[in-house]
């Protein structure tokens, strides 16, 4: 987090305002700028998704808005913030939220979340064990915590999986362990071989409190059954945050245990899944 209202992903090349639902990246990837120019000079083109070009001037008063809360050691109130930037509470509301992309409330929330994860530094000071084995999707890799799975990922090659898990952990100690998870990943494949209950194991994943609701709702979701985005976003008690529903599902870190494959478009069809739409569509036909 940082009080630049604008920032930019160099593996993309694209720039973003502070706040953009797209995935959050690798902060080695992240350069962070005061206004668009300076991210244009640097090459980067502008996201089609929160569109930072529109913003091109940014109110002073919003850079300091940021500024304060990204170093607020608690939670500041609309009326606080407003008094120190000498704005009134509705207008500091409705410019920051068009400027940024979020709310003053959703972004003091993501900057206290950010220092809540740091210290963790991308899982500093932990063990990984994990272990990669055949199913009917594919490889499959589980990972684990003393406290519980911290990542399942699908892929075709082991190298490709393992590299991910290092991206995902890259502070953390990592061990190969087929016999510490033997049984966690003996119920997985009996589960995708049709022949064993969905697996219910304890996890070991942190986000953001959005995305911890929606995957607490997710895990509620029975086999055999699917809800549409809206119909999830109604469910935590956020029924204008459908995108925001589908970003979570989308960064979901531990592929079946929670279920975002049973959250489908209203159109009907698959739709998009992270470890693509075949094994969506597999998934679905499985449970049913």
């Amino acid at each position: 987090m940082s009080s630049a209202p604008f920032y930019a992903v160099t593996t993309t090349g694209i720039y973003c305002r502070t706040g953009c639902a797209s995935r959050k990246p690798l902060a080695r990837n992240v350069r962070f700028f005061d206004d668009v120019q300076s991210a244009r000079a640097a090459g980067f083109r502008a996201c089609k998704r929160c569109r930072p070009d529109e913003a091109a001037a940014v109110d002073p008063r919003i850079v300091q808005a940021c500024r304060l809360l990204d170093e607020a050691g608690e939670r500041i109130t609309l009326d606080e913030l407003a008094q120190r930037v000498a704005l009134s509470p509705g207008y500091l509301q409705r410019l920051f939220t068009r400027t940024i992309g979020i709310s003053p409330r959703a972004y003091g929330k993501l900057a206290r979340d950010d220092r809540f994860e740091r210290p963790r530094g991308g899982g500093k000071g932990k063990h990984v064990s994990y272990a990669i084995v055949d199913s009917a999707l594919g490889r499959v890799l589980v990972a684990a915590t003393s406290r519980g799975i911290c990542r399942v990922d699908i892929g075709e090659g082991d190298r490709a999986l393992e590299r991910r898990l290092h991206e995902a952990f890259p502070a953390a100690r990592f061990e190969p362990s087929d016999h510490g998870l033997e049984s966690t990943t003996s119920r997985i494949v009996s589960y995708l071989a049709n022949e064993g209950p969905w697996p219910q194991l304890p996890l070991d994943v942190r986000s953001t409190a959005f995305a911890m609701r929606v995957w607490e709702a997710l895990r509620a979701v029975a086999p055999g059954k699917t809800m549409h985005y809206a119909e999830l976003a109604r469910a935590i008690g956020s029924p204008s945050a459908a995108r925001a529903v589908a970003r979570a599902c989308a960064a979901n870190p531990v592929a079946l245990l929670i279920p975002c494959h049973r959250i489908v478009p209203a159109t009907g069809r698959v739709g998009n899944y992270r470890w693509g739409p075949q094994r969506k569509k597999r998934l679905l036909e499985l449970e049913r």
